[in-house]
């Protein structure tokens, strides 16, 4: 097989638009394959996304792969070996260190003649509230900790600085491709790769992975535990959902997120956000915001 040039390598971080990218890729498969890039078709879930391909260096939580790393890195060789593309985009926000991996090391080294890492980041705080709501509406999960807890739990995973330094020191820096989240982040995304993202079709939502109402969070965690499987769980989740939609915001007490804690949240990255420039040349205003909300839901003794 010809050496191919480039290896992308879309790693993240998750709740950062990433599902919306991918959808999007796929999309318009034949518009990346005409700049001659190849997005793998068959390591992909229903979602488009590149998951099975990660999960199978490391699997994350409930999620696992079918494979191990030397059948996804041949599944992934026999779909080069018959596209005539210079380049390859994988994306997943579940991947992991792929570098830990002798034979991951040794296929790029064999194949490849560089490879680029796309980081999508967003506020933490922000990250951070979307990734609880992910959580908790998620039956495989059903997150029953608080908002704190999970902000204690991840605060080395969102250290976006000390993360990206960590694959810059292989892949080099000028290697290192990191986009701020925004409502054009597919658009940002393509223009990487000079491609213009064509609308989807008009029935088709641009909205991938729709969020609870934040409201309904803290309600949902507590009325679901009762809930003995899926169907159960789902069952209250949109019942909940429904009846929301009767309830007056003046019954949202219950502060999940006050402005203090989120200012605080977000010093805490401040200077490891702004340490990101001496690895690539940012926008930062995307990471930094004078203006916060507090965040208030119903309060989960409410009866419903």
């Amino acid at each position: 097989m010809t050496i191919k040039d480039t290896l992308y390598l879309h790693v993240g971080w998750s709740k950062t638009g990433t599902s919306a990218v991918q959808k999007q890729i796929q999309h318009q498969y034949e518009d990346f394959l005409s700049r001659g890039i190849l997005y793998p078709q068959t390591l992909q879930w229903a979602d488009h996304s590149h998951h099975p391909f990660a999960l199978s260096f490391q699997s994350s939580g409930a999620y696992k792969s079918d494979m191990n790393p030397p059948q996804a890195l041949e599944k992934l060789k026999l779909e080069m070996v018959s596209s005539q593309a210079k380049d390859v985009l994988l994306s997943s926000e579940l991947s992991p260190f792929y570098f830990n991996n002798p034979a991951f090391k040794n296929f790029v080294k064999e194949y490849f003649s560089e490879v680029k890492v796309v980081f999508t980041v967003r506020r933490q705080s922000e990250l951070l509230l979307s990734l609880f709501n992910q959580l908790v509406k998620d039956p495989n999960v059903r997150y029953r900790a608080s908002l704190f807890n999970l902000a204690m739990r991840n605060i080395s995973w969102l250290n976006y600085f000390e993360n990206i330094k960590r694959w810059s020191s292989v892949v080099g820096k000028e290697n290192i491709i990191v986009i701020p989240y925004s409502k054009n982040i597919t658009e940002d995304f393509f223009h990487i790769f000079n491609i213009e993202k064509k609308s989807s079709d008009e029935n088709t939502s641009d909205i991938v992975n729709p969020s609870l109402p934040t409201r309904c969070l803290s309600l949902v965690q507590e009325k679901t535990k009762i809930a003995k499987d899926n169907a159960e769980f789902l069952e209250i989740r949109n019942n909940i959902i429904n009846k929301s939609k009767d309830i007056p915001l003046v019954e949202d007490t219950y502060i999940l997120f006050s402005v203090p804690e989120q200012q605080s949240f977000d010093h805490y990255f401040s200077r490891s956000n702004q340490a990101l420039s001496t690895i690539t040349d940012i926008d930062l205003t995307g990471l930094t915001n004078q203006e916060y909300k507090e965040i208030k839901v119903i309060h989960p003794e409410f009866n419903i």
